[in-house]
């Protein structure tokens, strides 16, 4: 999604996320031998509505957003 929304297909994507295994069972399952299960809390996770933030190219508004993301407090 983040590469769609982009104009200068030149310019250089980085997407930070995290992920429970469940999401990505065949993955998982060829790296370890185990497939994950998926969690009940999730099982409606491959119908959800993808989200994602743009930022600018710019450490310290980088800061803010996972500051305020998690709940902390904004920089001054």
């Amino acid at each position: 999604a983040a590469c769609q929304c982009r104009g200068d297909v030149s310019v250089p994507v980085v997407s930070l996320a995290t992920a429970h295994p469940a999401k990505f069972p065949d993955a998982v399952e060829a790296a370890t031998g185990i497939r994950p299960a998926l969690p009940p809390r999730m099982a409606d996770l491959f119908d959800r509505t993808e989200t994602f933030d743009t930022l600018a190219n710019d450490a310290a508004d980088l800061q803010d957003f996972i500051r305020r993301s998690v709940g902390g407090k904004d920089s001054a």
